[in-house]
């Protein structure tokens, strides 16, 4: 069932935290670019392939408030942090934005845009789950659009996404992990006769990293 309203589990000046620590990011546009990750418990979308699935039961999570984790952070030294889950829209992330903007850390979003936004962001990354769609009005944010594809007949969606970014959105297409080998050259096909679109890897999972 996809819901798509905000279940307030806290103001937002604590987060419940699956995983928190420092090292590159692994796909789409800042690709190798080093940043400290959030991830955060809770989700509405569930998905198959998900490789996170210890965050959607929020009995794993840790409570941290946001002061603790502006102070890992800062002990990481890194300049931007990435916000992940989960999905981490379900929180409100307001105030752990604007304390971070307080300090001049960058702030990047991974979420699937399926819930009203919150906080203010240097880059956003929406990734559309065909189980839970973004809210229409969530496109507007994307800086980058990353699609995961399963199977070929999901490149065949791919037209209707280019109308609902900007021009300037960045898009990416990444193959399913556990299906890479039989995916990945579906999509280089496709983005040789649709250049609008690029390929992102996961080199994270290439490189045997966080």
């Amino acid at each position: 069932m996809c819901i798509q309203e905000r279940k307030e589990y806290s103001l937002g000046r604590i987060l419940p935290i699956a995983e928190t620590f420092y090292s590159l990011q692994g796909e789409g546009y800042n690709v190798g670019k080093p940043a400290f990750f959030i991830r955060l418990c809770g989700c509405n979308v569930k998905c198959s392939f998900c490789d996170s699935k210890n965050t959607w039961d929020m009995n794993n999570a840790q409570w941290l408030s946001i002061e603790d984790l502006l102070s890992q952070i800062e002990e990481s030294k890194a300049e931007n942090v990435v916000v992940t889950g989960g999905e981490p829209l379900l929180h409100n992330l307001n105030p752990l934005c604007e304390l971070l903007h307080s300090k001049e850390k960058k702030l990047w979003l991974e979420t699937s845009a399926s819930l009203p936004f919150s906080g203010k962001w240097d880059w956003v990354c929406i990734s559309p789950k065909a189980a839970c769609m973004p809210l229409e009005t969530n496109y507007a944010y994307a800086h980058e659009l990353k699609i995961v594809i399963s199977t070929a007949e999901d490149l065949l969606q791919l037209p209707t996404y280019i109308d609902k970014v900007n021009k300037e959105t960045h898009l990416y297409l990444q193959a399913e992990w556990d299906k890479r080998k039989e995916i990945t050259p579906l999509i280089i096909e496709h983005i040789k006769t649709n250049p609008r679109w690029t390929l992102s890897l996961q080199t994270h999972k290439w490189l045997g990293i966080e």
